[in-house]
């Protein structure tokens, strides 16, 4: 079975919520990457995502946007959602560290890239 993922962005003021890994991690170890997570079996994206930003960022999403479905070349995928209003402050529960990035060449893979440009993309 193909696993499935999903991703939140958060925007503050016109900036995007990135992590930076952990080097001993099985996805994109030591880069930087939005964060998120596994969408567990008969679990839908929008529970998924909630569960992972609490998980990961320690967050209570209040409002999100879906962006799109990104697949990556093995044929795992990403739902990934803007989250524009959330409670709490976001801490690197999981993560190396956080960084507020405003960029593309910021992120470490074409995949997150792409996400960022899509979302820019729509705003403009």
């Amino acid at each position: 079975m193909t696993k499935k993922f999903v991703v939140g962005i958060l925007l503050k003021d016109g900036k995007y919520l990135a992590e930076k890994r952990h080097e001993h991690e099985r996805y994109y170890p030591g880069k930087t990457i939005f964060p998120g997570g596994h969408i567990e079996l008969n679990e839908s994206s929008e529970k998924a995502l909630a569960r992972e930003m609490e998980e990961e960022l320690g967050i209570f999403i209040e409002k999100c946007d879906f962006v799109g479905e990104f697949y990556y070349e093995d044929g795992t995928s990403s739902k990934v959602y803007v989250i524009n209003q959330w409670r709490g402050n976001p801490e690197p529960k999981e993560a190396k560290g956080l960084m507020w990035i405003e960029k593309e060449d910021q992120l470490s893979n074409e995949i997150d890239k792409q996400m960022l440009k899509k979302i820019k993309d729509r705003s403009s």
